[in-house]
């Protein structure tokens, strides 16, 4: 399509004019793009805006006195350092294990098709506290399973160990569920990256007799600044947001993080502890917001764009004896991140009491029929289901939209803009779904309980991580196209579908699967916006870990695994069918 628009002849202007200077026309598209970024501003100003005006005293009582009096606590600061501590060093090491994966999975001859691709992805198929307590079924140090495989097989040869040696309830366990759990976010980030990333580069270089280490250290990550920049931002919102695996693993283990401390004050407390729970978000925002400026820094630094139609199987990098070993360490990783989790889950959920050793003639689908029996259970699934999809789909397209309108307009209103859309990353959604219920459960909106504001919320919640894939897409094609086809006299619209999306296909699917597999499996907002009738997945689950039903939540979490998997399995292969080619 790029090329068939080159073709054409530019309509004829000054030879001094330059398509830098030339004014666009603005279209439908232009009008689209301001009416959804006003939107989405809207939603997003007016009830944090509500919540900070409280702060002060204004409509309710002010909140001013007890934020400085949590951000001065002792206890805040040892919370935030082990926030910080958790979040960096499981990030690091999920960024640096999603980036191998990713390259080795596109660029080198150990590749395994489409099989391969999604391996590094499978534990977000699994919702992120069912995840946890899967591990937990399996390395508790009394009642975990694979634990008590572990003791058993030490009797054989006299050794009686009581419990453990494996500690899920400790730094390492946190640390590792942590790694367990980002690094699908880095490996969808690079691996779109390096999609749209044209290998002709990389072949010259090895051409000119640069090895792979070379090759990838001067050629491959300057090109891959814009999508590790998003990665490092996606790692540290996603990871300073979530309270499901600190809650289940960190809480026994006596480390205390600010999501749960955020989560408690807000749900635990009555009346709510708005101002203790805003104290401490301002801490989450400036860790987020010290990660944005170092994304915004890598994406500056991007000055040419890489971008390819054709396939990249010419660009393999033979990794010879090396081959096999990156193929088990991949399978390696889906059976520890994957495999056993959910072999957790299932011996689990045959179960009528969880305990260490399984009695195996007693094993009984009583925990499925339960389920199949509860209305609650199917309300739930069915309304997780349906709003993901509508919501993923709309997220999508708003910052398809967005990234649009922020990156055509440079200047202080587009950075605001963009800084106002990636706030509800820096919150937690327990503090944003309360800013919702204060804003729009009442008069005028009215939208208490219904399937509306929790729809709503689910696309403000999840909008900034959208963006985050739009804006990565959109700066891995670079400006050049986009001129050549207003050179070409092509309007926006005609040059956002026939080149910006069809080249931004691959990320923005990607981001799509990320974005349904976070709302079917989120917890947070589900809890508290929910409502008698329209219940879903996350309210049930949280009712069921709350109540202490572990075989019935295993059921539940083997159920919504295998429902993920299959639409997200379905959306990736017709990915690869339709925009990718091989």
């Amino acid at each position: 399509m790029a090329a068939d628009l080159g073709m054409r002849p530019a309509p004829a202007a000054a030879p001094t004019t330059s398509t830098a200077t030339r004014p666009r026309r603005r279209g439908v598209l232009w009008y689209g793009g301001v009416a959804a970024t006003v939107v989405i501003v809207f939603v997003i100003v007016y009830p944090l805006g509500r919540t900070v005006l409280g702060v002060f005293g204004v409509g309710g009582d002010s909140t001013a006195d007890r934020i400085v009096e949590v951000l001065t606590a002792g206890r805040t600061w040892r919370m935030a350092g082990n926030t910080v501590l958790a979040v960096a060093v499981g990030g690091t090491l999920a960024l640096a294990i999603g980036a191998v994966f990713a390259w080795i999975n596109e660029r080198t001859d150990a590749r395994m098709g489409f099989v391969a691709r999604m391996l590094p992805l499978m534990p977000m198929f699994v919702p992120s506290i069912a995840g946890a307590i899967g591990w937990v079924f399996l390395a508790s140090p009394r009642a975990g399973l694979l634990n008590g495989w572990i003791r058993q097989f030490l009797e054989l040869f006299g050794v009686k160990v009581t419990e453990g040696p494996i500690d899920i309830y400790s730094w390492p366990g946190l640390i590792f569920a942590y790694v367990l759990f980002l690094t699908p976010y880095a490996y969808l980030t690079i691996s779109s990256g390096l999609q749209s990333l044209d290998p002709a580069l990389e072949e010259a270089s090895r051409s000119s007799g640069a090895g792979a280490l070379t090759t990838f250290r001067r050629i491959t990550l300057p090109s891959l600044r814009p999508a590790i920049g998003a990665s490092i931002l996606v790692i540290a919102t996603m990871g300073m947001a979530i309270f499901s695996i600190p809650l289940v693993i960190g809480t026994p283990a006596g480390i205390d993080v600010l999501p749960v401390e955020i989560v408690n004050l807000m749900t635990h407390n009555y009346p709510r502890d708005t101002g203790g729970a805003l104290g401490l978000s301002i801490l989450v925002i400036l860790v987020v917001g010290a990660c944005w400026l170092v994304q915004r820094r890598m994406v500056a630094l991007q000055s040419h764009a890489t971008i390819t139609g054709r396939s990249s199987a010419s660009a393999a990098v033979p990794l010879g004896r090396w081959k096999w070993v990156a193929r088990l360490t991949m399978v390696g990783f889906l059976l520890l991140t994957s495999v056993l989790p959910l072999g957790g889950l299932v011996l689990v959920s045959l179960q009528r009491f969880w305990g260490a050793r399984i009695q195996w003639d007693k094993l009984t689908f009583v925990n499925y029929q339960y389920l199949v029996d509860n209305e609650l259970v199917w309300s739930g699934l069915r309304n997780s289901l349906v709003l993901a999809v509508v919501c993923a789909t709309i997220a999508v397209l708003l910052a398809v939209l967005v990234t649009q309108t922020v990156t055509r307009r440079a200047g202080l209103a587009a950075g605001a803009v963009d800084g106002i859309v990636k706030i509800p990353s820096t919150l937690t959604h327990v503090v944003l779904a309360v800013a919702f219920i204060v804003a729009f459960a009442g008069p005028p909106f009215d939208l208490a309980g219904t399937s509306l504001l929790l729809g709503l919320a689910y696309v403000i919640l999840y909008i900034p991580q959208a963006t985050f894939y739009a804006s990565a897409a959109h700066q891995q094609i670079g400006p050049q196209l986009t001129e050549a086809s207003a050179v070409a006299g092509a309007s926006d619209a005609t040059t956002t579908r026939r080149i910006l999306l069809p080249l931004m296909a691959p990320s923005l699917i990607a981001g799509w699967s990320l974005l349904f597999v976070l709302m079917t499996g989120d917890i947070t907002a589900s809890s508290m916006l929910a409502g008698t009738h329209t219940p879903v997945v996350g309210f049930v689950i949280l009712d069921m870990w709350t109540g202490g039903s572990f075989p019935k939540l295993a059921a539940l979490g083997v159920l919504m695994t295998v429902v993920a998997s299959a639409v997200v399995l379905l959306v990736m292969r017709l990915r690869d069918k339709f925009f990718l080619v091989r």
